[in-house]
């Protein structure tokens, strides 16, 4: 085994990002990852566009991985966390592209590990926010809150469970990909932590969301296809059945209550913009 792999068992962190289509500013997260001393798991989507593979192929910490097509993303997060598992990586940090983050977020996350290793024991990811973050705030890195379902962009994964659950679904090509790993890990007894007082961690900026306003409280939404809408019914649904099937009936009530929030929103949002 070559020794600086093997002076990674146990320590260090990887960063895992999957791209589909990305802006230019993907080059400038990957390069900031790469000379913060990560080393990067990056799944093209749309290898076609040789923007990120170009930039990939020049940096010596980077691990560039293509099906040639897009598989979707519960192939290409399983691909980037298998990948840094059998790489003797403990834990992935997970970002999507259109997540922004900066020296701090990285730094911060690093620095939590450390201080939280044995949360390896009962949890399979920890992800993190900035719901709760305040500048100059002491942070209290026990800060952790157990919930059931979370989304995979700022997520922690912890390698040697998500072998165990046998990394995330493939059949799931978008839509419920993070909530079907949740009912996953909640079958296997592993928790889902969230940390929300993270530094430079902005999940809303880079997405395509307009803001509403209703009765004086601003809501981020977006009016998404009737094909994507369609997707999100269907792999709900899915869900939702496999939650019956293995008697998880509380993540069963959640997703559906989730489902039930989504469609109405879709709807509020086409009736606001005939009158925009």
């Amino acid at each position: 085994m070559n020794n600086s792999i093997s002076n990674r068992i146990g320590s260090n962190i990887a960063i895992g990002i999957v791209v589909y289509f990305p802006e230019k500013n993907i080059i400038d997260k990957i390069k900031l990852a790469e000379e913060s001393g990560f080393m990067l798991y990056i799944f093209d989507n749309s290898p076609n566009i040789s923007l990120t593979r170009d930039f990939c192929l020049k940096l010596k910490n980077c691990k560039y991985i293509t099906c040639g097509k897009n598989v979707g993303l519960g192939f290409a997060i399983s691909s980037v966390c298998s990948q840094a598992y059998y790489d003797f990586y403990s834990a992935l940090l997970f970002f999507d592209q259109d997540t922004n983050f900066n020296s701090d977020t990285l730094s911060f996350i690093k620095s939590f590990y450390a201080r939280n290793t044995k949360l390896e024991i009962s949890y399979s990811a920890i992800v993190f926010n900035s719901k709760k973050f305040e500048k100059n705030q002491k942070v209290d890195y026990s800060e952790i809150k157990d919930v059931l379902m979370a989304i995979s962009s700022g997520s922690l994964f912890f390698l040697k469970n998500l072998e165990i659950l046998n990394w995330h679904n493939i059949n799931y090509f978008v839509d419920c990909v993070d909530y079907e790993f949740c009912l996953n890990s909640n079958n296997h007894h592993f928790k889902i932590g969230e940390f929300s007082s993270t530094p430079g961690f902005d999940h809303q900026t880079g997405q395509a969301d307009e803001k509403y306003s209703f009765f004086g409280i601003d809501l981020f939404m977006r009016k998404y296809s009737k094909k994507r809408l369609f997707d999100y019914i269907s792999a709900s649904f899915k869900l939702f059945i496999q939650s019956i099937k293995t008697m998880n009936f509380k993540f069963a009530n959640a997703i559906f209550r989730s489902l039930v929030i989504y469609i109405y929103f879709q709807i509020v949002i086409r009736i606001v913009k005939i009158y925009k």
